[in-house]
């Protein structure tokens, strides 16, 4: 896994991690996307965002260390106790396009990577929607649910309508039952 640090992030936490939310990039599926967004999280003109991980079909780039506080999702305390993932691809992607080949492989990459942070912060593997966000649950959510729980005005709705959750969920369940390498 290689390293290159966000410009914008919060040293330290206040609160522990309870949650990992997904995004997705809104770059195209290429073999250098998760490097393209690092370094644009790292450049001097940077937008004011970050995220922990950004991952495509083939690597992992970890932009903030994940005792530090990510810029990726707006609402409630959300930032302060998640870890933020964003994956190549687009919201307005068909269940056909997260189906293919790159974003299966992509998809499985991150799943592995969701597992072994689960393990290590004690989070279930569970889908948590808005209402359980706003409930306070533990688990896996999207920026969308993020938007959707707090009413974020113009706010994300990333990874989009047609990201595959359950397929995603029953992925990550079978990497904690059946460890693989993270890289």
């Amino acid at each position: 896994m290689k390293f290159l640090q966000a410009r914008y992030f919060n040293p330290g936490r206040s609160k522990p991690i309870d949650l990992v939310v997904l995004h997705d990039m809104e770059w195209a599926e290429t073999l250098t996307t998760a490097e393209g967004c690092a370094s644009m999280f790292h450049r001097p003109d940077s937008p004011k965002g970050s995220a922990h991980y950004c991952i495509d079909v083939d690597s992992i780039v970890q932009c903030v260390k994940e005792e530090d506080v990510a810029w990726h999702a707006k609402g409630g305390d959300v930032n302060a106790r998640s870890i933020g993932i964003e994956m190549a691809g687009y919201a307005k992607q068909t269940p056909e396009q997260w189906a293919d080949d790159y974003s299966t492989k992509m998809l499985d990459r991150t799943a592995n990577l969701v597992a072994d942070i689960c393990a290590r912060h004690n989070l279930p593997i569970k889908f948590v929607d808005a209402a359980g966000l706003l409930a306070g649950e533990r688990g896996i959510t999207t920026h969308r649910e993020v938007t959707k729980a707090y009413k974020v005005v113009g706010g994300h709705v990333d990874p989009g309508p047609n990201f595959p959750m359950y397929d995603f969920v029953i992925k990550v369940l079978s990497y904690q039952v059946y460890p693989d390498e993270i890289s």
